[in-house]
């Protein structure tokens, strides 16, 4: 499915954000821009405008929440490349922050992308003040000690020692599935919904969470550099517990491919053919290259 719609808008709303929150003369503000514009995937913001859709909303009015959520990401994204942490020096096909501006301005610039994507939540005019109390609760559990960062604790825990299944699942449901399912729960925020329908939205995004881990397990196997935009083989180097290391590359392909079919199914069921362009965006995610 053509998704350019929805990334050009993301992009654009980006740079208001970065207009509106940073002053023009801050290295750290040039860091920031530097990781956040014009690069990534824009998956949590797609799959948020894509529920919204489904849910009977209108997308366009979720572009502030997608920005905090993209601005949030790439917050962990460049914390996560620092050398106390998983140290790589490549992301989204380019040096990582710290290797373009510096370990101490790429910090600051995580903070500050942190900071406003909060600031992007409670400064929107699209949502009522309740939403918005709703949706500041939602990003702070999902990117906090019980989401993001747990799973984030756990995965530097396990570096060297292996993690069964439990372990893992736990690792990265919290490290990444937490700001997906965000994703889906914002993007169907003030829409009208039964609880069948609530329900399905939860369960869809926990195992696409999931999923998205698991393909990034396989791409760090048998990904390219110049596709991944990032280095290939670094869980590896890290001594990482990881899908493949535990299940094996076909066995990992296998659980990835039916716990989508799974999730699509149980999203199918309630929404119907409302659910069909998202349902056929996980198959993009399902068989991405990067």
């Amino acid at each position: 499915m053509n998704t350019q719609i929805y990334i050009d808008a993301i992009e654009n709303e980006l740079e208001k954000c970065c207009d509106e929150f940073f002053y023009d003369d801050s290295r750290v503000a040039a860091a920031a821009r530097y990781s956040l514009l014009k690069s990534g995937k824009r998956i949590r913001a797609v799959l948020m405008f894509l529920t919204a859709d489904m849910c009977g909303g209108h997308w366009q009015d979720k572009l502030r929440l997608a920005s905090g959520v993209e601005m949030v990401h790439c917050y962990s994204l460049i914390h996560d490349d620092l050398p106390c942490m998983d140290n790589d020096d490549l992301r989204r096909g380019k040096p990582s922050c710290h290797k373009a501006f510096g370990e101490a301005t790429a910090l600051l610039a995580g903070d500050a992308l942190l900071g406003c994507g909060l600031e992007a939540v409670a400064n929107d005019t699209a949502l009522s003040d309740i939403a918005k109390i709703e949706a500041m609760k939602a990003f702070t559990r999902a990117m906090g000690p019980k989401g993001m960062i747990y799973g984030q604790e756990l995965d530097l825990e396990y570096e060297d020692k292996k993690a069964d299944k439990i372990v893992l699942d736990t690792i990265h449901r919290h490290k990444t599935g937490k700001m997906i399912s965000l994703s889906g729960y914002l993007g169907s925020l003030d829409c009208d919904l039964n609880e069948e329908q609530k329900r399905a939205i939860r369960v869809f995004f926990n195992d696409i969470g999931l999923v998205f881990q698991i393909v990034d397990d396989i791409l760090d196997v048998e990904g390219n550099v110049e596709e991944l935009g990032k280095p290939i083989g670094s869980d590896a180097d890290n001594n990482k517990s990881t899908f493949v290391s535990l299940y094996g590359l076909e066995n990992s392909k296998s659980i990835a491919a039916e716990m989508t079919q799974e999730a699509d199914n149980t999203l199918l069921k309630a929404f119907g053919d409302k659910a069909v362009p998202l349902v056929e965006y996980t198959s993009y995610l399902l068989n991405r290259k990067k």
